[in-house]
């Protein structure tokens, strides 16, 4: 039985940077499969417009955690720049794996 995991990321960008946003996570969502994540999803909180909710899933724990420390490096040359978007900065990402049998 192979264990894959379910990675969710939630954050609230601020207001004045939507359109940097967007254009910055048209980027990752295109780089996300170089690490071998599949089933990305990105969209809007239905309660928040300011709040993001990104998901996809990873082979193994291991890429769970490199991409969590990659996702929260403000020094990441593509993942960095979200550091400004994000309210509070890279740190304030909410990052979440549950595992799940295949």
């Amino acid at each position: 039985m192979k264990k894959s995991l379910h990675i969710y990321l939630e954050y609230e960008i601020k207001q004045s940077v939507h359109h940097k946003y967007r254009q910055i996570m048209k980027n990752i969502i295109h780089s996300l499969p170089q690490y071998d994540a599949m089933n990305i999803r990105w969209e809007k909180s239905d309660a928040d417009s300011n709040r993001y909710i990104e998901t996809f899933v990873v082979p193994t724990e291991a890429h769970y955690y490199a991409l969590k420390r990659l996702r929260t490096s403000r020094r990441h040359l593509l993942f960095g720049l979200l550091d400004d978007c994000i309210c509070g900065g890279l740190k304030e990402m909410k990052c979440i794996g549950l595992k799940k049998s295949s």
